[in-house]
C-alpha cells in the first residue's frame, strides 16, 4: 500500500515536470520566434532609413546642382517662327538688308536662286533686265515656290531695277500666294524706286495685305557704317508699321513747298554729285527737322537724256560735323 502510494507521487511529479518542460521549450520557441522577427524588422528599418537617407542626399546633390548648372534652353524650330524673309540679291547690298530685317524679327530667311545668274557687267546686266521686262518673260529660278502656309508675313527684299522690283521677283511671285498675307517690301537702289515698287506689288497682289516700303541706297548700306544706319531706320520703320503710318502721313510732317535759297541748292549740288546721269534739277523745297535737316525736293528729271518728268527728291543733312548731305531717294 505504502509502495502504490510513493509510486503515484512519483508519477504525479514526473507528469508535472514533464508539464512544466513543455510549457518552459514552449515559451523558449515563442521568445525565439519573436526575437527573430524583431531582428528583421530591424534590420529592414535600418536598411530603410539609409535608402531614405541616401535618397535625401541625393536630392540634395540633384538641387545643389540645378542650382549651379542651367537648364537646358528650349529648341527653336523654324515651323516655330510666324515672319520670312525672302529675297533677291544681285550684288549684295539686299542680302546685307535682309538680314537686318531677319534679325529684328527673328525672321525665318529665304533666298531666291536665278538658274541662270545676271552677267557679271553691268551694263550687261541692264540689257539682259530691259529685253526680260519687254518681253514679259521672266527669268528661272532654282527654288521660285516658297513652303509659306505656316507663315503669316512675308518681307520680301529686292534691288530696284528700272524703276521697280527686279525681274526674278516676278517669278516668285508667279509661284506662289500671297493671299491673306502681310507683305512688308524693303529694297536696295541706286537712287530710287522704293515708292514705286510697293505700289506694283499692291496692283499684282491685290489679296495681300501690302505695307509701306523701306527702302535704302547701295551707297548708304555699302559704306562704312551703312548696316549700322539700316538697323536704326529699319527700328524707325516698324515702330511707323506698328503705329499705321501710311505714305501720306509720314509726307505730312514736311513744311509747305517753298523756292530754293542758295543753302538749299548747295545742300542739293552736294548731294547729288554722283547722280549726273539722272538729270536732276531743283524746282522747289520743303524742310522737316528729325535728327538733322530733312529735305524734300521737287525736281524735273531727264534720266539718260530722256523725257523731262516731275520727280521728289529726299537728301538729310546731319547735325553739323556728324557727315556731309546725302540723297536718301528718288521717288520715280
Amino acid at each position: 500500500m505504502q509502495s502504490s502510494t510513493i509510486t503515484k507521487i512519483m508519477v504525479t511529479l514526473l507528469n508535472t515536470s514533464l508539464l512544466k518542460l513543455n510549457i518552459f521549450l514552449s515559451v523558449k520557441f515563442k521568445l525565439e520566434v519573436l526575437v527573430s522577427r524583431s531582428l528583421k524588422f530591424s534590420l529592414a528599418l535600418s536598411a530603410a532609413v539609409a535608402a531614405s537617407a541616401m535618397l535625401s542626399a541625393c536630392e540634395k546633390q540633384d538641387a545643389q546642382q540645378s542650382k549651379t548648372q542651367p537648364a537646358p534652353a528650349a529648341e527653336v524650330t523654324p515651323q516655330q517662327s510666324k515672319s520670312v524673309v525672302v529675297y533677291f540679291s544681285q550684288t549684295g547690298a539686299t542680302k546685307k538688308l535682309a538680314q537686318v530685317f531677319k534679325e529684328a524679327r527673328n525672321a525665318d530667311e529665304f533666298e531666291l536662286q536665278l538658274v541662270k545668274p545676271f552677267p557679271s557687267t553691268y551694263d550687261s546686266t541692264i540689257a539682259e533686265v530691259r529685253a526680260e521686262r519687254e518681253s514679259k518673260r521672266w527669268p528661272a529660278l532654282v527654288n521660285a515656290k516658297v513652303e509659306l502656309a505656316k507663315y503669316d508675313t512675308v518681307f520680301l527684299g529686292y534691288p530696284i531695277m528700272f524703276g521697280t522690283f527686279t525681274p526674278p521677283i516676278y517669278t516668285f511671285l508667279d509661284a506662289n500666294d500671297l493671299s491673306g498675307k502681310v507683305v512688308v517690301p524693303f529694297c536696295t537702289y541706286g537712287s530710287g524706286g522704293r515708292k514705286a515698287s510697293a505700289d506694283e506689288l499692291k496692283t499684282l497682289e491685290p489679296k495681300a495685305n501690302v505695307t509701306i516700303a523701306y527702302g535704302i541706297s547701295n551707297k548708304r548700306i555699302t559704306a562704312e557704317g551703312g548696316v549700322e544706319k539700316a538697323k536704326e531706320e529699319v527700328a524707325t520703320f516698324f515702330a511707323n508699321l506698328e503705329t499705321g503710318k501710311t505714305e501720306e502721313m509720314l509726307a505730312g510732317g514736311f513744311s509747305e513747298q517753298r523756292p530754293l535759297t542758295a543753302e538749299d541748292s548747295a545742300v542739293f549740288a552736294a548731294a547729288t554729285k554722283d547722280y549726273a546721269y539722272l538729270g536732276l534739277k531743283p524746282l522747289s523745297v520743303s524742310t522737316q527737322v528729325v535728327a538733322g535737316m530733312n529735305y524734300l525736293f521737287v525736281c524735273e528729271m531727264k534720266a539718260f537724256g530722256g523725257p523731262a518728268t516731275q520727280t521728289n527728291v529726299k537728301i538729310f543733312k546731319p547735325l553739323p560735323g556728324r557727315g556731309e548731305p546725302e540723297m536718301i531717294v528718288v521717288e520715280k
